[in-house]
Formats: structure tokens, C-alpha cells, sequence
């Protein structure tokens, strides 16, 4: 009996270590899912603001497009329009800093999905043919992070 206990308390020491370690690794890996994820939403944000540059360029009648690919119903709200789009770009420009790194992956994403709707509205209210170029442009958007997804892997 007497000879039972040194290997119990090894045992208990070596599963203590064993525990204390595994937390370490889990930690490590997580922040590296953090940091990955990061980097991944500050790429998606990136091609966000390609669309919205390309639709702030197209609506922006003082600027010469080739093709307008989006045109707002109503001319007299270009003004309005153009302020909305630039404070999107605004939003996205965010995900790309320090700062956006002290959020959590799900933060991040519900904001994400808080402008991306946000644009989805405006297309619909402002924009001729609004539900088709959100329909597009969520087309658009989905292969790009399945894209950036991807690459991950």
C-alpha cells in the first residue's frame, strides 16, 4: 500500500501537467483561428469595398463611366446616396485595422452581415432593377468568400 501512493501522486502530477498543457495548445489554437478568421473577413471586407466603390463610381454622375451599371430611381438623391455608400466603405475600412482584431470571429461577422444587408436594402430602395443587382451582387460575394474560404484549407 505504502508503495501505491508515490504512483498516485505521480500520476496525478503527470495528468495535471498533461491538463495544464492541452489548455495551452487549445489556447494557441484558438487564437490562430482567431487570427486566420481575421484575416479572412479583412480580405471579404477588401472586395466589399470593390463593389461599393464600383457602385459609388457608377451613381456618381460628376465622375465618366463607361457603363453606369447601377442608376438610382430617383436623381435628386444622389447626394444622399453617395453619403450611404462612402459610410459603408467607412464600416469596411474598419475590418482591416489593429483595431477590428480585438473582436471575437462572431462580432465581427454580425457586423459584416449588418452592412451587407444594409447594402442589399439600399440597392432595393435606391437603385433601378435593385433586386436584381442584389441578387447579382450577393452572387457576386458568396463565390468570393467561398473563394477566400478555400484558400484556407
Amino acid at each position: 500500500m505504502e508503495e501505491l501512493i508515490p504512483v498516485l501522486v505521480i500520476v496525478g502530477a503527470v495528468a495535471f501537467v498533461m491538463i495544464k498543457q492541452i489548455g495551452n495548445i487549445t489556447q494557441r489554437l484558438d487564437r490562430v483561428r482567431d487570427a486566420d478568421a481575421f484575416e479572412r473577413y479583412a480580405k471579404f471586407s477588401a472586395i466589399i469595398q470593390e463593389h461599393v466603390r464600383a457602385m459609388k463610381q457608377s451613381i456618381d454622375s460628376s465622375k465618366q463611366v463607361a457603363l453606369r451599371t447601377y442608376m438610382l430611381i430617383d436623381e435628386s438623391q444622389e447626394a444622399y446616396a453617395l453619403e450611404q455608400l462612402s459610410d459603408m466603405i467607412r464600416k469596411l475600412v474598419f475590418f482591416e485595422t489593429m483595431t477590428a482584431r480585438q473582436k471575437n470571429p462572431q462580432e465581427i461577422e454580425a457586423e459584416l452581415f449588418e452592412i451587407l444587408n444594409a447594402l442589399e436594402e439600399f440597392l432595393k430602395t435606391y437603385c433601378k432593377e435593385g433586386e436584381a443587382q442584389s441578387e447579382k451582387l450577393r452572387e457576386s460575394l458568396m463565390v468570393a468568400y467561398e473563394t477566400l474560404t478555400n484558400e484556407e484549407v
